[in-house]
């Protein structure tokens, strides 16, 4: 069999660049850009391919030698050999056509801000030299194959033909095949259903993937008329541009010329598969194919078709993760979740400064085993209630009416409620009960609690209202039932008891509600306080227990915990009455939660115990500008992680050899560094028996413990029933 180059369907013109040799690769633009039309349409100047370039993989370019002193093959040739005379090095493959010159070009050309750019444009170029002239034969095309097989070039590209099986060229292909490489072979200008030989072989079961027959599609992505079709090859066929191409010509150190055939549209796929195996060198070729393949473009009939095989060449969507995209931890290899791990108001701040240093950096990997770089601080934040929504729960607080109260024998019966935030929003109400001999108590839902967590009150002077940001109920969000008893005796000592449970865990946005994840949170609750003539003292233990969760976080299948987390907090209250309707207060809150061990898929192999603290000074003045109304001044830090330390484990890369992922240990602290500082100004006044008033002012800074941001928000609510 005569082997015949497949090519040249036409020598337009000889296009002549004398502009000086670039020292840097960057973007092709202006004329550069304008020549590399085939890269171009097949995404080789995206981010991602860009990234890659083909760096470090050698093509061979089994085809009639190279002009190797062409300006856009500077730094790209690495060695040659000439299958006639048998002699290796660059100056045994000088280019006798322009057919090989043209065509390692389209592959490899370098970004040098002259003339056109290769897809792969970073890759090595092995000339291989099978043609004297335009003639050739079984023998030396054979003989080339085999050199570029002893040489390990991953990627071989024979633009090359003919109508007739050689069982020679095959015997070489098979040995290429098991030694690992990839061919890409044009599959003819004939016009015909099927590739010609040696593209035909692609579809052959010894041939497993490691061959690609490639069709050429014209500017509008329709099959050129001289391009042979898929036909029984479709499995392994792809198209890519092949018509009218601008390339390197050897007539010239700067000679372009237009080209067209298959010939010019199979060294833009070699281009493309150096590209993808550069970025996971571990890949085989037949999975280099194969993400090749699957990635393409669909043209023609739905599918898998006879004329346009697998489809349009894309690199660009090769560069991206195919099917199901897992994380590694030491339970094994799992699904990325979906939905984020939210992270509470303690520990949010440290998590973000971790985050913001890279702590969270790691790699996911695709269904083909290729480690992409990903942040996992994306599935470990939360958008936290801004002051807008915070002022919001603290005027629906601060106004919780009391609908009906009922004398009874022995105290008073009390009907409570709460405006809901949104339309539809859960009722919100409950009862408290105040006996006639010191003893009350009080059952609340969605509302805080009248005994609970409660303000001191300092003899006849107003008790502090905004003081509860200083607290362990920042571990409480959503909807959280509450029940508590309150005891208080002669002596002014009062005693209470008390639980919380939290249902399912809600997350604000905005002013409203959404359902995130399930949680659960638990406290039981006791308090002791001793009231003087003008001061107040107080104390109270809380024991809290979270499920799905740790500080106020949900935790989700990256970042979960074994069993629930158990935090003890110890609270101190000091009253001060300055007068009858002024009072001084602060409330300094201390929590420490136990360690814990990460569940089997998480990052988190285990985190330290956890110490929290929070703070707040609370002037309180009633009658302010009229009988009845309070004006609420408090400043403090809300409950804020100050130690701890979040231990992960995750893969941060891939092994180049074997694409076995790199496992990496991180230590994040979760102590803040800029704990949030905030100011609230609330003004309540009663304007009739069944209507209200309430305008507060709230300024945050280093909100949610992140440095730097600041938060402010103004808010006027008025309240009445019907």
């Amino acid at each position: 069999m005569k082997s015949i180059l497949l090519s040249m369907t036409a020598v337009a013109a000889f296009i002549p660049c004398g502009a000086a040799l670039a020292q840097t690769a960057k973007l092709p633009t202006g004329q550069e850009l304008a020549w590399s039309s085939a890269a171009s349409r097949v995404g080789a100047f995206k981010p991602r391919p860009w990234a890659a370039r083909g760096t470090n993989v050698t093509i061979a370019i089994i085809d009639s030698g190279i002009r190797r002193d062409h300006i856009d093959f500077a730094g790209a040739i690495t060695g040659g050999y000439n299958a006639f005379t048998n002699l290796t090095g660059t100056a045994a493959v000088n280019d006798t056509n322009g057919h090989g010159t043209h065509v390692a070009s389209l592959a490899a050309a370098r970004a040098n801000g002259v003339g056109m750019v290769g897809v792969a444009s970073n890759a090595r170029i092995l000339p291989v030299q099978v043609f004297q002239g335009s003639s050739t034969s079984d023998f030396y095309v054979a003989r080339g194959i085999n050199y570029a097989t002893s040489q390990r070039a991953f990627v071989m590209n024979l633009s090359l033909g003919g109508s007739t099986m050689s069982p020679t060229i095959r015997t070489a292909l098979q040995g290429a095949q098991a030694a690992g490489l990839l061919m890409v072979i044009a599959a003819g200008n004939e016009g015909l259903a099927n590739p010609s030989f040696p593209a035909r072989h692609a579809s052959e079961a010894w041939a497993k993937g490691q061959i690609i027959a490639v069709g050429a599609v014209d500017a509008n992505n329709v099959i050129a008329s001289f391009s042979n079709r898929a036909g029984d090859a479709r499995n392994f066929y792809l198209v890519a541009p092949g018509v009218n191409l601008i390339g390197a010509f050897p007539s010239a150190p700067n000679a372009y010329a237009y080209m067209s055939g298959t010939s010019m549209a199979s060294p833009v796929v070699a281009g493309a598969a150096a590209v993808v195996k550069s970025a996971w060198p571990y890949l085989t070729a037949p999975k280099v194919a194969e993400v090749l393949f699957v990635t393409a473009t669909d043209l023609g009939a739905k599918g898998i078709d006879p004329i346009y095989g697998r489809g349009l060449l894309n690199l660009e969507r090769a560069l991206m993760p195919v099917g199901t995209v897992t994380t590694v931890s030491s339970a094994g290899t799992t699904p990325l979740a979906l939905a984020p791990s939210t992270s509470g108001a303690v520990a949010i701040g440290a998590k973000s400064l971790a985050g913001e240093g890279g702590a969270f950096e790691g790699v996911v990997f695709d269904a083909f085993g290729r480690d992409f770089a990903y942040d996992f601080a994306t599935k470990a934040q939360d958008l936290r209630p801004d002051s807008v929504s915070i002022l919001a729960t603290t005027l629906t607080n601060r106004m919780q009416a009391t609908l009906a109260s009922v004398a009874t024998p022995s105290g008073t019966l009390s009907l409570m409620a709460a405006p809901a935030q949104t339309a539809g929003g859960d009722t919100s109400g409950g009862l408290h009960f105040v006996g006639n001999q010191g003893q009350s108590w009080a059952v609340a839902i969605g509302q805080v609690s009248p005994i609970l967590g409660a303000s001191l009150t300092a003899g006849t002077a107003p008790s502090g209202r905004l003081l509860s940001f200083a607290d362990h109920t920042a571990l409480f969000e959503g909807v959280t039932a509450s029940v508590a008893s309150q005891q208080t005796l002669d002596n002014g000592v009062s005693l209470t008891f008390g639980a919380r449970l939290q249902g399912e865990h809600y997350k604000r946005r905005g002013l409203n509600w959404t359902p995130n994840a399930t949680s659960q949170a638990t406290s039981v609750e006791a308090a002791l306080s001793r009231q003087f003539d003008r001061l107040s003292l107080g104390a109270s233990v809380v024991a809290i227990q979270e499920t799905q969760g740790r500080l106020g976080d949900v935790d989700s299948e990256l970042f979960g915990l074994s069993g629930p987390a158990r935090t003890f907090a110890v609270q101190t209250d000091v009253a001060w009455a300055l007068s009858d309707k002024a009072s001084l207060s602060a409330r300094m809150t201390h929590s420490q939660t136990a360690s814990q061990l990460g569940a089997g898929e998480s990052l988190v192999s285990s985190i330290s115990a956890t110490q929290a603290t929070a703070y707040a000074i609370n002037f309180a003045q009633r009658d302010l500008l009229a009988k009845g109304d309070q004006l609420d001044l408090a400043i403090g830090t809300p409950l804020t992680s100050r130690s701890g330390m979040m231990n992960l484990l995750l893969a941060t890369g891939a092994d180049s050899e074997t694409g076995a992922p790199i496992m990496t240990r991180r230590g994040i602290s979760l102590a803040s560094k800029t704990p949030e500082q905030r100011f609230e100004a609330v003004y309540t006044r009663t304007l009739s028996q069944d209507s209200a008033l309430a305008f507060a002012i709230m300024a945050r800074q280093d909100a949610d413990g992140i440095a730097g941001k600041e938060d402010q928000a103004m808010m006027v609510r008025y309240q009445t029933s019907f």
